[in-house]
């Protein structure tokens, strides 16, 4: 298990399988598309330390692009209300991951409006909502948006777990 630490002392630990399953979907070269999908999790009660336990694959239902990807919301809610009932309504909704064609991935306009948008909806179960994008190197951005302060991706960083 991996783990990384923000500015504001919020930890997300990532489980080995995550980064086994993100890693499958990088753009190494000119013709492979973006992939993506949720986040599923849970948060240590009364701490704010965040569990990255497993993530959702491409659906033969998402749209997928060069340069984007759309995820279809009903197959993403399937995956969440089931992994929540096998969890006895502990693993939850933890936020979005997608890949870039890039090396050391920054977030688009688009991945800020997205992570505005689930904030402002109000129907996330926890306060913080965590925004993952795989380099093509491997490289991670990891943000994190806080529900009670701002609806920006207020604290974020690289990190490569070569």
């Amino acid at each position: 298990m991996k783990y990384v630490q923000f500015e504001d002392g919020t930890i997300l630990y990532i489980e080995d399988v995550v980064l086994t399953k993100l890693f499958k979907y990088l753009q190494r070269n000119n013709t492979t598309k973006e992939a993506g999908g949720i986040l599923i999790g849970k948060q240590v009660k009364g701490q704010e330390e965040y569990y990255l336990c497993d993530v959702s694959e491409p659906s033969h239902m998402d749209k997928r692009g060069r340069f984007s990807f759309i995820r279809n919301k009903v197959s993403a809610q399937q995956i969440v209300n089931k992994k929540w009932y096998k969890s006895n309504g502990i693993e939850n909704y933890l936020g979005e991951w997608h890949s870039h064609p890039e090396n050391r991935p920054t977030p688009s306009h688009v991945d800020r409006s997205l992570m505005r948008q689930i904030i402002k909806d109000g129907t996330n179960v926890f306060k913080k909502v965590f925004l993952i994008i795989v380099g093509k190197d491997q490289s991670l951005y990891i943000g994190v948006t806080n529900s009670e302060i701002s609806n920006e991706i207020y604290t974020s960083l690289i990190r490569s777990f070569l």
